[in-house]
């Protein structure tokens, strides 16, 4: 019978033992869980506050390469189609939104003047187009400048920075002090 009763006390200390150790092995799974979630909330976190750091990097470097294609332009820099293309393009920059923008050129009277007699001494394939557009802006009239964006951008095969809207005064005013001023 003792040893019986032995037997018994040595099974129920055994499995006493075995549940300890299993819930000593779950209480450090839970733990280590825990853990780990507080260390993904963190790198989370740290990967949320890095990635607006980068937008925002990315932001200043493309405002940079903007400011850097701010061009000066002269009858001698658009002789080919492309360039001229280009120029203008860069000009309905100063109206409209798009998402982004690669290149400024300010519109000036002086500078719609050349443009025109640029167009109107060659002959680009999209002369008419060209001459009709600054006909209007040297009118004061730029109602069609998303227009003149988006066929541009369509003619240089564009992907990105396809123009959605004319740009407020308010925000054409913040482009003009941005940019030319």
């Amino acid at each position: 019978m003792k040893g019986k009763l032995l037997g018994m006390v040595g099974w129920i200390v055994a499995l006493g033992l075995g549940v300890a150790v299993l819930g000593l092995a779950i209480f450090v799974g839970f733990a280590l869980l825990s853990e780990n979630d507080v260390e993904e909330t963190r790198q989370a976190e740290l990967t949320e506050t890095e990635s607006a750091a980068e937008q925002e990097s990315k932001k200043t470097e493309e405002e940079a390469s903007i400011e850097e294609e701010v061009q000066e332009v002269n009858a001698e820099k658009i002789l080919s189609e492309s360039a001229y293309m280009d120029t203008l393009h860069q000009m309905t920059h100063q109206k409209i939104y798009a998402d982004q923008k690669w290149g400024a050129v300010e519109i000036t009277e002086e500078r719609m003047e050349l443009m025109l007699n640029i167009a109107e001494e060659s002959n680009f394939t999209h002369r008419d187009f060209y001459i009709e557009t600054l006909t209007s802006w040297q009118n004061d009239n730029f109602s069609n400048a998303v227009e003149v964006h988006n066929y541009i951008w369509e003619q240089q095969n564009g992907t990105i920075g396809r123009a959605t809207r004319m740009l407020t005064d308010e925000e054409q005013q913040q482009y003009i002090e941005k940019y030319f001023e």
